[in-house]
């Protein structure tokens, strides 16, 4: 739990795949879905985000909200411990899309805050599978309306995004266990912070020491670039290079290559934890039989259940599991 934590805390973001404040490519696809899912309810209603992380799915509820008129108590429940208006402090333009949301941490879905038959809509994007989906499935229906919904995207085994993370997983692992990229970038800004004290940034970018360190640094990377050459790999190299690069850069002074040198080590295990999470993606996706025992839960419980499969980008991206409540 300490890498979700780390990542909702620390991570500026609403997502677990977007970047900062981008939107992935799918993000048209999963909106326009999740709209007309919410096209049906009243201007009164209570929804529920599960597993919400800092609001990615909450946001769009809210902005469908605000554009149609509609005055509803949007709650997000996630297990780790989120605070988006703390996380999200500097990032007032993703802060304003969940201000008007409940957030509700450290709550497991199996245990969710909410009245018998309160909740008129429980959704849940990449959420219901990492928790115990039995359980969950008890609980959502305890809290859901006679007729109330619940709508989820969750993770599919067979899908190019699952198949992307285990291959991020790799190049992780390798990357930050196998290779000496991150000891040499902290030789480097350990000699820089030393020179820096009696020589200007000039003369160190001309100093042997300097051009060695760097070119070493340098050869690392593209020793890696060869290694994972295909076009999906570039995504993953790119966030570790541009982390490993932007310290280098930042070191002009000894105080920037002293403070670089610690905020390596901080992205040393933010990239651990983002390994972690990766991780935690492969085991959380369904195959076709995990996602149909789930649905069959719901139909157990006498509630209409259907499964389908997702696709975005003309690909297959995730499953769609449907379930309403019997009134």
């Amino acid at each position: 739990m300490k890498h979700w934590n780390n990542h909702w805390q620390y991570s500026k973001t609403l997502s677990s795949f977007a970047a900062g404040d981008k939107d992935p490519s799918y993000q048209p696809e999963l909106t326009a879905l999740w709209e007309q899912e919410l096209s049906e309810f009243p201007k009164q209603a209570t929804i529920v985000d599960l597993a919400c992380g800092n609001g990615a799915l909450a946001a769009v509820v809210a902005a469908y909200a605000k554009k149609h008129g509609k005055d509803w108590q949007i709650q997000g429940i996630d297990s780790a411990e989120i605070n988006p208006e703390a996380a999200l402090k500097d990032k007032p333009e993703l802060a304003q899309r969940v201000q008007n949301v409940q957030f509700h941490g450290n709550t497991d879905m199996a245990k969710l805050p909410f009245a018998d038959e309160s909740v008129d809509c429980v959704l849940s994007q990449f959420g219901l599978e990492y928790g115990d989906t039995a359980a969950a499935t008890k609980e959502i229906l305890r809290v859901l309306k006679p007729g109330g919904k619940f709508v989820a995207i969750a993770q599919n085994k067979r899908a190019q995004l699952v198949k992307e993370a285990s291959q991020g997983v790799e190049i992780f692992e390798h990357i930050l266990n196998r290779t000496p990229l991150f000891l040499q970038a902290d030789l480097f800004l350990r000699l820089a912070a030393m020179q820096l004290e009696k020589m200007t940034f000039a003369e160190w970018q001309q100093n042997q020491a300097c051009l060695a360190s760097k070119r070493t640094t340098e050869w690392i990377m593209q020793q890696l670039q060869e290694k994972y050459n295909k076009p999906e790999d570039r995504v993953w190299l790119n966030e570790i290079f541009g982390r490993v690069l932007e310290l280098i850069n930042y070191a002009d002074t000894t105080e920037k290559a002293t403070q670089a040198a610690e905020y390596l080590m901080i992205s040393f295990n933010m990239l651990q934890d983002h390994q972690q999470r990766l991780v935690s993606h492969g085991e959380a996706a369904l195959t076709a039989a995990s996602a149909k025992k789930i649905s069959k839960g719901f139909s157990q419980a006498q509630a209409t259940s259907e499964l389908s499969e997702f696709n975005a980008n003309e690909q297959l991206f995730a499953w769609l599991l449907k379930a309403q409540k019997p009134l």
